[in-house]
């Protein structure tokens, strides 16, 4: 399967104590973004087949997983006194909603134009989120407090890979490989506002007084269990794509990792630096990513600069 060399290193292998002063705490605000698909192929980063595939997984993984942490973030919301921490999550809140709609949006329009039909795998998504939400709000009072934190807890060791992951988005080059600029922006986009709220889930999980044992478990869980998914997901939507090579599972999962060898996909390395950096007994959010670097992207993205005219 083709490819290119990516050379060098990303700058988030930096040790977090050599990286830039980060831009302290700012105001969180949703940013109502809007992304035209209808130009963008489905192989849109050239010479990357799978790459292209396994990143795309994420229309499919994201809509049903952002709206759950939508509505856990809701229901925890009543809860908190802390003012200060009460408006992170209302930003939280708008920024996970969008990210929801976004991708559900990619994951109708983009692949509908190439001839992919999710609309079944859409559908199984919504109609498991609604069977949640009914079953939660038909639980006792106590237990239902019991599933929030920890839900939460999953949901901060979750927002820790997707930090960690949206300073990778940011700092990739994918320029370089002449990738569709509409979908470059709508990942870029994704990837700066996970560093801009990272410490977000965190500070409300050890609000609630969640343990750092429970969430490092969480963290590990969902290292094992969302690559797989996206890994499973890419070669779904390379079986659907006609130019695309007919493999099986081991085949693609050798060349997925081939890709993050290469640098072109994130690795497990650099998950696991994310994890070593966990364990630190002085470890906060902050560490993953810089803001500033997050803040000047959403300054220039065109999505955002289009969402801010409006």
């Amino acid at each position: 399967m083709g490819h290119q060399t990516l050379a060098g290193e990303r700058a988030s292998t930096q040790d977090p104590q050599t990286r830039p002063a980060d831009a302290g705490r700012i105001a969180l605000h949703a940013r109502n973004v809007e992304f035209d698909f209808s130009n963008s192929p489905l192989q849109w980063i050239p010479g990357e087949l799978v790459v292209s595939h396994v990143l795309s997984a994420l229309h499919m993984m994201l809509p049903a997983g952002e709206m759950m942490f939508v509505d856990t973030f809701g229901r925890a919301l009543p809860h908190i006194q802390d003012e200060r921490l009460r408006e992170d999550v209302i930003g939280f809140i708008g920024q996970e909603q969008i990210h929801a709609n976004s991708h559900d949006h990619a994951l109708h329009a983009f692949f509908s134009q190439h001839g992919i039909d999710l609309s079944v795998f859409a559908q199984y998504s919504e109609q498991l989120f609604a069977q949640y939400k009914e079953r939660m709000d038909k639980l006792p009072a106590k237990l239902q407090r019991r599933i929030l934190v920890e839900s939460l807890a999953m949901i901060a060791g979750i927002e820790h890979l997707t930090a960690t992951a949206g300073d990778w988005l940011l700092n990739q080059d994918f320029e370089k490989f002449g990738a569709d600029p509409v979908l470059t922006d709508l990942f870029r986009w994704h990837g700066a506002e996970e560093v801009e709220h990272r410490s977000v889930a965190w500070e409300v999980a050890r609000y609630f007084g969640v343990g750092r044992k429970r969430l490092i478990g969480y963290y590990l869980a969902a290292c094992l269990t969302i690559p797989l998914g996206l890994i499973y997901g890419g070669l779904l939507i390379a079986r659907a794509d006609a130019s695309a090579p007919n493999v099986g599972f081991l085949r693609w999962t050798r060349e997925v990792g081939r890709a993050m060898k290469r640098g072109s996909l994130v690795s497990f390395a650099v998950m696991g630096e994310a994890f070593k950096a966990y364990l630190r007994p002085d470890f906060t959010p902050e560490s993953i990513g810089d803001t500033a670097q997050a803040v000047a992207y959403l300054a220039k993205s065109p999505a955002a600069k289009a969402a801010a005219r409006a």
